[in-house]
């Protein structure tokens, strides 16, 4: 496995890992416009030669949000999300973010294991902040060293 930063020619790989792993997909050019803002750090994750997992921050230091995550179906339960994000955190880390929050589906069990083992603890919670199907997004942060 290769982690790097992800770059604007990686935008229809995204797509395809987007459409296989989301509820509601970002559209082509919401992940291009992403890839190409100033504030945004992308982060991939490589098998082979193929892009398997991608995780997408928004950096504003000393403060960072976690956009999106995502890993293709098939390549799940392997690490990739865990070391991917880890790798994601250290960037935002290096350059000067000292936290990091992001917003996470209620029913997304997986996600929020993941993020209590990341050290992520849960702040709030925002009634009905996601359609299709409308549900609860709960927030959380984590320090960052």
């Amino acid at each position: 496995m290769i982690l790097r930063r992800l770059h604007a020619d990686d935008a229809s790989s995204v797509l395809a890992i987007e459409e296989a792993s989301m509820n509601a997909p970002w559209s082509i050019a919401q992940i291009e416009s992403e890839l190409l803002f100033p504030a945004s750090l992308g982060f991939a994750a490589e098998i082979g030669e193929q892009l398997v997992a991608f995780a997408l921050f928004r950096s504003c230091p000393p403060e960072c949000e976690l956009l999106r995550v995502a890993v293709l179906p098939q390549e799940r339960c392997n690490g990739l999300a865990n070391s991917l994000l880890l790798f994601g955190l250290n960037h935002c880390s290096q350059v000067g973010c000292r936290a990091c929050f992001l917003e996470v589906r209620a029913s997304n069990t997986a996600a929020l294991q993941l993020y209590a083992a990341l050290g992520f603890r849960q702040d709030g919670r925002r009634k009905r902040y996601y359609s299709n199907p409308e549900e609860d997004a709960l927030l959380f942060h984590r320090g960052l060293n």
